[in-house]
């Protein structure tokens, strides 16, 4: 039988696949571009690292400085508190939308996902009491029958070759 695969092992696996690949230089890790990133200084000071998303959907990536719980791109001031706030290698990111003066929440996307239920809380869950009935589901057939089968096989032969009653 197979065994019970995880979601912790598929990734560990994939993560394995990836460094191989890199180190066959087939592909590159996703690095922030120089200009964008923030130093721990920076961070002490308040800088952020932002992914900006222009309205034709091109991103760019920057840095600016936290004031007052707002930062300014492209002279618009976007919020900038800690409920929008991302982590990036332990620095602080911000993914910034032009057309929104609020950045991306992660409580507020988990908040409407929770609403539509389109959340994937529950499936692992589910997936692992269906797997479970599944298997319950196949019957083994005992030695007993089997037994009794061939028994009954063997007589049927031995019937029908003499010719019957």
């Amino acid at each position: 039988m197979e065994e019970e695969k995880t979601l912790k092992d598929e990734i560990s696996k994939l993560n394995r696949n990836f460094e191989e690949l890199v180190a066959k230089k087939e592909v590159k890790k996703f690095r922030l571009p120089w200009s964008s990133r923030v130093s721990k200084f920076k961070a002490k000071e308040g800088y952020a690292s932002i992914c900006y998303i222009n309205e034709n959907r091109g991103i760019k990536f920057l840095k600016a400085p936290i004031k007052e719980g707002a930062i300014i791109v492209d002279g618009t001031p976007h919020l900038a508190t800690t409920d929008y706030m991302l982590n990036y290698k332990n620095k602080p990111f911000l993914i910034v939308p032009s057309w929104n003066t609020e950045p991306f929440a992660p409580e507020k996307n988990l908040d409407e996902a929770a609403k539509e239920k389109r959340t994937t809380y529950g499936y692992r869950l589910l997936l692992n009491v269906l797997k479970n009935e599944q298997m319950q589901s196949k019957k083994a057939v005992s030695a007993g029958m089997i037994f009794i089968i061939l028994i009954a096989i063997v007589v049927g032969v031995y019937y029908f070759t003499r010719g019957g009653p």
